[in-house]
C-alpha cells in the first residue's frame, strides 16, 4: 500500500530542519516526510496528502506552491518542561533578551512563555536584523537553540531548546492521514512527557483506559446539557446527572438500559434515536410538557463505528440563559443592538451599499466607514459586528472626539495600580482588553490625537498592548472598525493625520450615502420612524411628504427623525405642514414652487403665484380675485379662479375664512411665498 505524504513548510532552513527530524522519529514508519523552506526557494509545486505550516510563514507568499484541493495545519509551537524550567529560577523582574529568527517570532515565543505562566522576566525581543543602537543594554539572553544570533554583550545565556511540534498537531496528523494506532499512541505518550503543561490534557488523554473513564465520567456531570453516549447495540454507556434532570428519569431508569427503555416517550425515540445524525433537532415531549434540541452525532475512530453520542437540551433553560446573557451584555454596553434587517432603504443606492456591507462583515478585516453626520454609521458598525465571525463576542464603542488625548489613551489602553495619581486603586482594563476576541468600534477617528495614532498604529500592527504604567506585553485579538464624517485627504494635509495610520485603517472602506442621495427611502424611514414613537396611525399627507423629500436634510437621517418625531407628537391623524416644527419651514427646498405648482399649467401656475401674493397683504373672496387679476392683466373667470384655489387648499397654501372673511393664507402659506 502506497504511504501517504506529510510536506513541513518552514521560512528558516533550521527549522525545516529540525520539525523534519521530530516528524521522522514518530511517523517514519507511518508517511513519506519532506521538508521545504523560504530561505531555501521553493521550485515547484509541493506533492503532498497533507501540508504542515510554520505559524511564522506568511500564507500568502507560499500560495503559489500549494497545491489546490490539499489541507494544510499549522504548527502547535510547545517546548521541552525540562529547559523551560531554568526561567523560574530567575528573580521577578529580571530584563532578558529573547533572541529568535525576527521581530514577529520572538513576539511568538514571548506570548508562549507568558501563557505558560512565566510572567515574572521582562522579556525584549532581538534578532539579527536589529540596528546595534536598538540592543537593550542587559546581560541575560533566552534563546531557543540559536545561540549563534545572540548578540556578545550577553553574558548569561539560557537556552530553552528548539521548538517542539505539539501533540495536538501530531494527532490532528494521525486523524486527518487516519494512521493512528496503540503503537504510535504509546510513542507519542512518551514524547509528550517532557512537553509544557500545553499538552498535558492530551497525555493524560493517552493514559489508561480506566482513567479516561473516571475523566470522562467527571466531565459529564459538569456539563449542563443532558449527555447520552450509545454503542452499536443501542446500550447505555454513559450518561449524565442532567439527562436525568431534563427527561425526568431516575438515574436507576437508565443504568445498563437499551433506547428502548430510554424513555416513555415513543415519538422521542422514532424520531431522534432513529436518525444517523441530528443537528440541533428540535423535538417536543407531550408527555413531560417539555420541548428538547437534541444533537446526535457518529462516534468514528479510523472509519469504524463505536456508537453515538446525544446531546440534548432543555429550549427552556437555553432561552433563560439567552435572556441572562444578553442583560449582562447590555449592563456592560458591551453588546451590538442592530442588525442589517434594522436598515430602512429600498433605493438602489442604500440596497448596494447593504450588500457590500454584508461582503464586508464576512471578511475579518479592518473597516473604516466613512460618511456624513447622521447617516447611520454606528448602526452599518453593529450590523457588519452581527453579521460576523465575532457576533457572539463583546462589542464595543468609543467616541475618540469625545476625550481629550491623556483619558482617550488610558480609555484605550487601560492602566496598572498607581499608574498616575487618581488612577483607580487596582487599576483598570482598556477598551481593547474588553473587546478581546470581539470587535472595538472607533468613532470619530479623524480626531485622535496624533501622539495616540502612534500608539494606536503599533496595537494595530503587532496585535499586542501594554498598559499605561505596565510592563507586561498583553496579547490581543480585535477587529476595528473606525468612522468619520471628515475627509481623510484634508486631515493629512492639515497634519492632523498621519499617512500610515490613515493606510492601516482603510484596509476595507465602506461610504454610507447621504439622505440626499437616497430620497426613495425617506417614505419608508418616515413610517418607521411614526412606529418608533407609537405614532404609526398617523400618516403623512402628499404635500407634506413631497416637501420633505425635495429637502437637502444636511442633518441626514438624524435631522429627518427630530423632524417627523415633532410631527408625530404634535399633529393629528393626518400629518401636513402645519404640523412641522417652527424651525423647520425652511424645510421649503428651492425649487418647491415647481413641486407645488407641478400639476398646473403656465397660465394656472402664475394665477395661482398672483393669488398667494395677493392674499399675502389682504384677505380676499373669489370675486375680488377676479377683479385684481383683471387689473394685473391676467385674464380668467371666476370659475377658473374657484379651480385653482381649490387647489392651492389641497395644497395647504390658503383657507377659507367663516362668514365674509374670504380666502386667507395658512402659515404654511406665509412661509412659501415669502
Amino acid at each position: 500500500m502506497k504511504r501517504k505524504k506529510l510536506a513541513v513548510l518552514t521560512i528558516e532552513t533550521e527549522a525545516k530542519d529540525e520539525f523534519v527530524s521530530q516528524l521522522q522519529e514518530l511517523f517514519s514508519d507511518y508517511l513519506e516526510i519532506a521538508g521545504y523552506s523560504i530561505r531555501e526557494k521553493i521550485k515547484h509545486t509541493i506533492d503532498a496528502d497533507l501540508i504542515l505550516i510554520s505559524a511564522a510563514v506568511a500564507t500568502s507568499i507560499v500560495k503559489p506552491y500549494l497545491p489546490p484541493g490539499v489541507e494544510n495545519i499549522y504548527i502547535d509551537i510547545v517546548f521541552s518542561k525540562k529547559k523551560v524550567k531554568q526561567l523560574n529560577k530567575l528573580a521577578p523582574g529580571t530584563s532578558a533578551m529573547l533572541v529568535d529568527y525576527s521581530y514577529s517570532t520572538a513576539i511568538d515565543i514571548i506570548s508562549i512563555l507568558y501563557e505558560i505562566g512565566i510572567k515574572h522576566i521582562d522579556f525584549k525581543p532581538v534578532f539579527p536584523d536589529i540596528k546595534e543602537e536598538d540592543i537593550p543594554a542587559v546581560d541575560m539572553a533566552v534563546t531557543a537553540g540559536l545561540l549563534s544570533y545572540v548578540p556578545s554583550r550577553a553574558t548569561q545565556i539560557i537556552d530553552i531548546g528548539w521548538r517542539k511540534i505539539g501533540v495536538s498537531t501530531l494527532m490532528d496528523i494521525a486523524t486527518k492521514l487516519k494512521f493512528l494506532d496503540q503503537r504510535l499512541e504509546e510513542k507519542l505518550m512518551a514524547y509528550a512527557a517532557d512537553l509544557l503543561p500545553q499538552s498535558y490534557g492530551l497525555t493524560a488523554a493517552l493514559q489508561s483506559s480506566s482513567y479516561i473513564k473516571n475523566q470522562l465520567e467527571v466531565v459529564l456531570e459538569v456539563i449542563d446539557d443532558g449527555i447520552a453516549v450509545i454503542d452499536n447495540q443501542n446500550n447505555i454507556v454513559h450518561f449524565n446527572r442532567n439527562l436525568c434532570k431534563i427527561l425526568n428519569l431516575q438515574a436507576h431508569s437508565l443504568e445498563n438500559k437499551n433506547i428502548s427503555q430510554f424513555t416513555r416517550d415513543t415519538s422521542f425515540r422514532q424520531e431522534v434515536f432513529k436518525m444517523d445524525v441530528a443537528e440541533n433537532r428540535l423535538v417536543e415531549l407531550d408527555k413531560i410538557g417539555k420541548k428538547l434540541v437534541v444533537t446526535k452525532r457518529e462516534i468514528n475512530v479510523q472509519e469504524r463505528s463505536f456508537g453515538s453520542i446525544f446531546i440534548i437540551k432543555d429550549v427552556t433553560q437555553i432561552e433563560n440563559l439567552e435572556s441572562q446573557l444578553r442583560k449582562q451584555l447590555s449592563r456592560s454596553g458591551h453588546v451590538a443592538k442592530y442588525f442589517f434587517e434594522d436598515i430602512i432603504g429600498h433605493s438602489p443606492v442604500m440596497t448596494e451599499c447593504v450588500k457590500k456591507a454584508k461582503k464586508i462583515a464576512s471578511i475579518d478585516a479592518t473597516v473604516l466607514i466613512s460618511g456624513e453626520t447622521g447617516t447611520g454609521k454606528e448602526l452599518f458598525a453593529q450590523s457588519i459586528h452581527n453579521h460576523s465571525i465575532r457576533k457572539n463576542r463583546p462589542f464595543v464603542a468609543i467616541n475618540c472626539a469625545a476625550l481629550p488625548s491623556n483619558l482617550l489613551e488610558s480609555e484605550l489602553f487601560g492602566y496598572e495600580d498607581g499608574a498616575f495619581t487618581g488612577a483607580k486603586k487596582g487599576g483598570k482594563k482598556g477598551l481593547f482588553e474588553l473587546a478581546h476576541t470581539g470587535t472595538l468600534f472607533m468613532d470619530e477617528v479623524g480626531d485622535i490625537p496624533l501622539d495616540v495614532q502612534v500608539k494606536l498604529l503599533r496595537v494595530f500592527e503587532e496585535k499586542e498592548m501594554m498598559r499605561i504604567g505596565g510592563t507586561n506585553i498583553i496579547p490581543i485579538n480585535v477587529r476595528i472598525l473606525a468612522a468619520t464624517n471628515r475627509e481623510f485627504r484634508d486631515l493629512i494635509n492639515d497634519g492632523k493625520l498621519r499617512k500610515d495610520f490613515y493606510y492601516r485603517l482603510n484596509v476595507l472602506s465602506l461610504y454610507i450615502p447621504p439622505l440626499r442621495k437616497r430620497k426613495s427611502d425617506i417614505p419608508y424611514l418616515i413610517d418607521y420612524i411614526l412606529e418608533g414613537i407609537g405614532c404609526q396611525s398617523k400618516k403623512v399627507n402628499e404635500t407634506t411628504l413631497s416637501v420633505l423629500k425635495g429637502y437637502t436634510w444636511e442633518g441626514n437621517i438624524r435631522e429627518l427623525k427630530n423632524c417627523v418625531e415633532y410631527m408625530g407628537y404634535m399633529g393629528n391623524s393626518e400629518l401636513t405642514l402645519n404640523d412641522l416644527p417652527e424651525s423647520s419651514y425652511t424645510l421649503l427646498p428651492d425649487d418647491a414652487e415647481k413641486t407645488i405648482f407641478n400639476e398646473l399649467h403656465d397660465k394656472e401656475s402664475q394665477i395661482a403665484e398672483s393669488i398667494l401674493k395677493i392674499l399675502k397683504f389682504r384677505n380676499a373672496g373669489r370675486r375680488l380675485l377676479y377683479e385684481l387679476l383683471i387689473k394685473q392683466g391676467l385674464e380668467t373667470s371666476e370659475y377658473g379662479i374657484r379651480k385653482i384655489l381649490d387647489y392651492l387648499q389641497k395644497k395647504q397654501l390658503i383657507q377659507y375664512g367663516k362668514g365674509k372673511k374670504g380666502v386667507q393664507l395658512t402659515d404654511w402659506g406665509h412661509s412659501f411665498i415669502n
